[in-house]
């Protein structure tokens, strides 16, 4: 597609959501921190229907340790950072390119660095921060491709504490996604990649383009697939 024909697409798009409504926020909420979320989340990009479940994923763990793999423009980042701010955890968002986000958090670092590099030295960097060697909530948002989603799967999983869920976006992905509320967003269609990178770790084939929720090998497995997809790897306790 061309850069004429992608510009032409996101006009169009956006002339389309501008009729539909935005959700209203919740007047009995006096979380701030919460608030401060659902705020950023009317920002309508790829992933701002998932932003509260990645707040609400940090925060009942009480997370000692999350982990970012993508930041961009730092969206989810924002989230988890509200989530972890709270519990006195430490919150690291790994890239390769820089990113303009920052937050006075004392806790969070951001590493210029690939993650699969990252990952061969983790104990090791974690240490140097005084950070735990295992992650309550690792969140995977990186090249969005089958090849790469299996060598982070296969190198990050194991560093998941007990307790530990590794969250993945963009498992739906598409020239044009759905949000919850009915407005639409262009993207891009990476022929399955990450959701098969997933099933191939499970053995299974699912129907990303529908929710569903299951207990697989050991994790508590759901899956949204609005706003590019999500899916959540729980562990399950013993």
């Amino acid at each position: 597609m061309t850069d004429l024909w992608k510009s032409a697409a996101k006009a169009v798009l956006n002339i389309y959501n501008r009729f539909v409504p935005l959700e209203e926020l919740d007047p009995e909420n006096h979380d701030p921190y919460l608030t401060a979320v659902r705020d950023r989340s009317r920002h309508r990009t790829d992933i701002s229907d998932h932003l509260e479940t990645l707040y609400r994923l940090a925060l009942d763990r009480r997370a000692g340790l999350v982990v970012e793999l993508g930041v961009r423009t730092g969206e989810s980042t924002f989230a988890l950072v509200q989530a972890v701010c709270q519990s006195g955890g430490w919150m690291v968002s790994v890239d390769t390119e820089s990113t303009a986000y920052s937050s006075e958090y004392e806790k969070w670092r951001f590493l210029q660095v690939d993650d699969l590099e990252l990952a061969r030295m983790f104990a090791d960097e974690m240490a140097k921060l005084g950070a735990p060697s295992t992650i309550d909530l690792l969140f995977l948002d990186t090249s969005h491709t089958y090849e790469h989603t299996v060598r982070d799967l296969a190198a990050w999983m194991p560093l998941l504490s007990e307790t530990g869920a590794a969250v993945l976006h963009d498992t739906n992905m598409a020239r044009i996604f759905r949000r919850r509320d009915g407005s639409l967003g262009g993207g891009w269609n990476n022929r399955r990649g990450v959701i098969q990178a997933v099933e191939e770790r499970f053995q299974t084939r699912w129907d990303e383009k529908r929710e569903f929720s299951e207990r697989r090998d050991g994790f508590q497995i759901t899956h949204v697939p609005w706003c590019s997809g999500l899916t959540i790897l729980e562990r399950i306790s013993a």
